[in-house]
């Protein structure tokens, strides 16, 4: 199966000019780990928890940070015929719990570990596929 079949098309997305703050409250809202940040159609970086937590650490002052200054800019994405282990490796790979996707420099779509990892769980269990359970066992490391 391919990421299309599994990735989520209602987006949450911010701008590089809106404040850390902001993002945070739009995550909070959406239940979600991420914003995407865009100008326009065109993904330009992502903004995650883990951000969030660097720069707690850091003493920032969320209201004031703004997003182009402390997002993961280009972050790596994937287009929607890769398929769902091939994502799942590279997500473990590079140990991402979000990975955008885009189609024709366009982001459409995005896959969170969940995801994935719920795909991995349906697969083994119904097909005993030993490459999904071996991926679901990279993932779930803390390595």
């Amino acid at each position: 199966m391919h990421i299309g079949g599994v990735m989520r098309v209602k987006l949450v997305t911010a701008r590089p000019d809106q404040s850390a703050a902001e993002a945070i409250r739009t995550m909070l809202d959406a239940g979600v780990g991420s914003v995407l940040v865009v100008e326009g159609p065109e993904l330009v970086g992502i903004f995650t928890e883990r951000d969030v937590l660097r720069l707690a650490g850091a003493g920032a002052s969320f209201g004031t940070v703004l997003l182009r200054d402390v997002m993961t800019p280009g972050p790596l994405s994937v287009s929607s015929d890769v398929t769902i282990l091939d994502a799942a490796q590279m997500m473990g790979a590079r140990n991402l719990r979000h990975l955008p996707v885009v189609e024709g420099g366009n982001l459409v779509g995005v896959v969170s570990i969940r995801d994935v990892l719920g795909f991995l769980a349906e697969r083994l269990w119904a097909e005993r596929d030993e490459a999904a359970h071996d991926t679901a066992r990279t993932l779930l490391s803390r390595d």
